[in-house]
């Protein structure tokens, strides 16, 4: 296919990774962190820099890196780990958790606050015809996102942020948190960005090599992309942070997410400010919707060898949307917790070493670095669910770095050392694509 403009096309890719990761929870967690943090926001603005927005993009890189989607990436630990992430992560959080959460937060931010009389299910059910009627054409969903919906949607957002910050609600004061930048990776954990730069990287990159783009080009461009998004992600989430820290002299603590930002929100632009906000809200939930959902519905398509239609795939996603997104947000961000403390510690390992797969003598890092990661952090999501098991927090406080919730890291680096001096001497793992080209080389 014949080249189009390089710089409009890598515009286009990264302002629609960007509406993908930008979703629910990247418009109710900047401001909860800010309110958490008080005067110490920027540090809570760069924790959630490092595990809301470089640590997805550096998934993206990691993954160009290996090759051109996450099986490429995840081969490297195990023949099994690419179907075995994904059905978790398609099932329990793309379609469990993203999906509805979206769903759930266009109502309580965009729906209820200007019509408090309707229901939600009439939101959810709504919501979720339009993402089935953009996410069909899995072909177009890139155009869709980046050219139309999010330039929108970045307007929408300049208005309500600006005024944020020229007629805050009030003065950050000290909270006292003792740990506001690892408080603040973790809180970012529950943005599920990470999940999306891995498993939204195949579409991105397809999308590069349908516009035309291959080989150095086409990585090229992945890396651009990944750019553009940081840049505009990290100039929405610092200002959110920042507004949340405003408020942090007005709202207690225990504020619900959505209470914090509608209400801030209103006391800076009274209703007019709640229509702009809602109307961002639906469309930051509806582009992450959409991404997410053709994501996880094109690897079901693979999965089942194309047996089940497309379209009927994304209507069965679209149904469970439905039913789990009734229940709320806040049930919704608590039931996926525990599930986010076990699998990003295992993607952040994957990633790192993705990025750094050129220099690694054999797979072992992988399979050893992954298995710790994910043996460690169960024990963090069994305590997030149960937190007075006694034996295991006495466990867990063993480890280096426990208290910041970190308890995985020594034990993953001396599984990657480990793992290198077992699998010494084996190939590494290659993708198809990657022995094809070397083979032809």
């Amino acid at each position: 296919m014949k080249k189009k403009n390089f710089f409009k096309d890598i515009i286009i890719v990264g302002l629609a990774l960007f509406a993908t990761m930008f979703g629910a929870g990247n418009l109710i967690f900047p401001p909860q962190i800010g309110l958490f943090s008080g005067t110490q926001w920027g540090l809570g603005a760069l924790g959630l820099l490092l595990g809301g927005i470089v640590l997805p993009v550096l998934a993206l890189w990691a993954v160009n890196n290996v090759g051109e989607n996450a099986q490429d990436l995840m081969g490297h630990v195990s023949p099994w780990c690419y179907n075995a992430y994904y059905l978790i992560g398609c099932t329990f959080i793309a379609m469990g958790s993203t999906l509805p959460r979206s769903a759930a937060t266009t109502h309580e931010l965009a729906i209820q606050p200007l019509f408090g009389n309707v229901p939600i299910w009439i939101t959810v059910v709504v919501f979720f015809v339009l993402v089935y009627f953009f996410a069909c054409d899995s072909n177009s969903v890139i155009d869709k996102l980046g050219k139309y919906m999010t330039p929108i949607l970045v307007v929408l957002l300049a208005i309500v942020l600006i005024k944020g910050v020229i007629s805050p609600v009030g003065e950050p004061i000290d909270t006292g948190i003792a740990n506001p930048f690892g408080d603040a990776i973790l809180t970012a954990y529950n943005t599920g960005d990470l999940t999306v730069g891995i498993m939204f990287a195949g579409v991105i990159l397809m999308d590069l090599r349908r516009r035309g783009y291959s080989g150095k080009d086409s990585k090229r461009g992945g890396f651009l992309a990944g750019l553009v998004s940081i840049v505009v992600l990290f100039a929405v989430y610092g200002t959110l942070t920042y507004i949340g820290a405003c408020a942090s002299s007005i709202y207690p603590q225990d504020t619900a997410q959505t209470a914090l930002l509608s209400g801030i929100i209103r006391q800076i632009m009274g209703t007019a400010g709640m229509a702009c906000l809602g109307c961002a809200v639906a469309l930051a939930c509806l582009t992450t919707a959409v991404g997410i959902g053709t994501t996880a519905v094109s690897f079901f398509y693979d999965f089942f060898k194309h047996k089940v239609p497309y379209r009927v795939l994304m209507l069965i996603a679209c149904l469970i949307g439905v039913f789990m997104g009734i229940t709320g947000v806040q049930n919704l961000v608590n039931y996926v917790t525990p599930i986010f403390l076990v699998v990003y510690p295992a993607l952040i390992v994957m990633t790192a070493l993705g990025l750094l797969n050129n220099f690694l003598p054999n797979d072992g890092p992988y399979k050893g670095g992954v298995l710790m990661a994910v043996v460690v952090s169960l024990g963090d999501a069994v305590l997030s669910v149960n937190p007075n098991i006694g034996w295991l927090k006495g466990l867990m406080s063993c480890f280096p770095f426990s208290g910041l919730g970190f308890a995985w890291v020594v034990p993953t680096l001396i599984g990657m050392i480990v793992g290198a001096v077992i699998c010494r001497g084996r190939p590494k793992y290659q993708p198809a694509d990657v022995g094809e080209e070397a083979a032809q080389s």
